[in-house]
């Protein structure tokens, strides 16, 4: 398990299997040795995992599961859907952009891409960071955040490029990308557009982490105004109180 996500409307939670190549649904009670209530597996559905390329995005407002492959796609699942199951949604092509993953050799492996995608269901975006990006505005070899329409399908140009490093959560409420810079130690609050290029974030916050630290594992307490960032030096879990975020 590379990753999960909280159903908190239906009460459900979501998870990626590298090995099962699946995306495994449990009730949000489940306990013990409980069984799944849908999988969605099978040569049918396009799900592939290599390295940590099974990051899972859920939106529970449109009832749909979003997924990306080493194929350089996002596949997108009805949230009914169980068993061999077909994507309702492609999204793959030149014009994308995708490229998630690291290089060798100019193929990508599917190794230390680690995309975090989200989706903001209140103004229709799907946001997908990507590890090498060039367009006419010679915006060549960077890491940054792609920005579409929800519902792209096929070979669809983005609608908006965020450059920032990737993605550590999304506050749809102000329209706000958080992410966590570790090379500058810091976090970085960025404004999502919706056409054009965002190239500085609007806020910076000194937030050092400790050396082996991922702050890409992230999520947010609205209630408290809290950011909270899990890392891998000694298994710790941070929590800061950051207002700018919300207010």
């Amino acid at each position: 398990m590379h990753d999960f996500q909280f159903d908190a409307i239906h009460d459900e939670i979501v998870i990626t299997s590298a090995l099962a190549q699946a995306i495994i649904t449990f009730r949000g009670g489940a306990n013990g040795e409980e069984a799944p209530i849908r999988v969605i597996q099978g040569n049918k559905t396009g799900i592939l995992a290599v390295g940590a390329l099974d990051k899972v995005a859920i939106d529970p407002v449109h009832g749909e599961y979003y997924i990306t492959t080493p194929n350089q796609e996002v596949l997108v699942f009805d949230r009914m859907a169980t068993g061999n199951a077909e994507p309702i949604r492609r999204l793959k092509g030149p014009d994308t952009g995708l490229k998630v993953g690291q290089q060798k050799d100019g193929i990508f492996t599917g190794k230390g891409g680690n995309p975090v995608i989200r989706v903001d269901p209140m103004h229709n975006l799907l946001l997908v960071p990507v590890s090498d990006y060039s367009n006419t505005s010679q915006t060549v070899g960077q890491r940054v955040v792609l920005v579409f329409d929800r519902t792209a399908v096929g070979n669809t140009k983005p609608r908006a490029v965020i450059h920032a490093g990737g993605i550590g959560a999304i506050y749809p409420p102000k329209n706000r990308l958080i992410h966590h810079n570790r090379a500058k130690g810091q976090l970085e609050i960025w404004n999502i557009p919706t056409s054009g290029e965002e190239r500085q974030p609007i806020m910076t916050i000194p937030c050092p982490l400790e050396e082996r630290a991922d702050g890409g594992v992230m999520d947010l307490d609205p209630a408290h105004k809290e950011v909270i960032i899990a890392t891998a030096a000694g298994n710790t879990i941070n929590t800061y109180y950051v207002p700018e975020v919300f207010d």
